[in-house]
This record gives structure tokens, sequence and C-alpha cells, in this order.
């Protein structure tokens, strides 16, 4: 399967990421230099990621992100509210967990099973950073997909 990483701010402060297929290392470092323009924002904001159709991260591509986290992390920490992963698989999470034994992410982050339990976590995420208007929208916007999860 080709692989296809999309970003959508247009939801700004969520950035919503996708990552499908087997991704190459050459795609994933230019993932990361994508992410750390959304840094160089200077704008605090919150993320989801969804690998649920992504092929296991390759070990050049763990120590890559852990690179890059440790680059990043004061502006991470500053900057990321809040973080939550899709992952559906037990191979992605195992995945993660190597990733975060190498070099853990500096701020709140979820793995979570689907979207709406995505929407919920950074929904409140930036409510718990006092940003009340930007949750509410995202809430607004995502709602009818978040009040059909329970």
């Amino acid at each position: 399967m080709d692989a296809v990483i999309t970003f959508d701010d247009s939801q700004w402060p969520l950035l919503s990421v996708r990552l499908s297929g087997n991704v190459s290392d050459t795609q994933y470092a230019q993932y990361l230099t994508t992410l750390e323009g959304y840094l160089q924002r200077g704008e605090r904001f919150v993320c989801i990621v969804d690998v649920s159709q992504c092929s296991v991260h390759s070990v050049a591509q763990r120590y890559m992100h852990a690179a890059w986290i440790h680059k990043n992390e004061d502006r991470l920490r500053e900057l990321l509210l809040g973080q939550s992963s899709i992952m559906t698989s037990a191979h992605m999470r195992l995945s993660r967990s190597m990733l975060n034994y190498v070099k853990p992410l500096p701020v709140p982050n979820a793995a979570v099973p689907d979207m709406d339990a995505a929407l919920r976590y950074v929904a409140g995420r930036l409510e718990g950073e006092g940003c009340l208007a930007q949750a509410e929208r995202i809430r607004h916007r995502f709602g009818l997909r978040i009040r059909q999860a329970g």
C-alpha cells in the first residue's frame, strides 16, 4: 500500500495528521519537518495523529522521532497542549512503547481507539489549559460524532 501523510489544520488550534500505508524513512523525515513548521508558528495547539492505517514505524523512524523530540522538547512543552494517537493494532502500540522508551513525548498524550476518543481527549486538553472557546468550538464542530460514541 502506498504511503500517504496528510495534515489538516482547518480547525486550528486542532492539527489532525493521518499516516497510512508503509511510510518510507524519507517520507517520515518530511513528516517531522512539517510538524516542526507548526511549532515555528509559536501558537499553542493540540494534535491528533491517526496511525490506524499505518505500517509499524521502522527502527530508523523511531530514532528520527526521538531525535526530533529532543531537538524540539522546549517548544513542544510550551506549545503542544496535548496529543492523542489513534492506534488500533497491538504492533503499533508496541512501536509507540519502544519510542517512549527511547524518548517520551514531553506533553500529555494518549493512545486511543478511534476519532471520537481522540476528539474528546484534545478538547479536554484545551479546556484544561484554559482555552475554553477553542475546546467548545471543536466540541460543537464534531458534536454529532462525539455524542454518537456513547
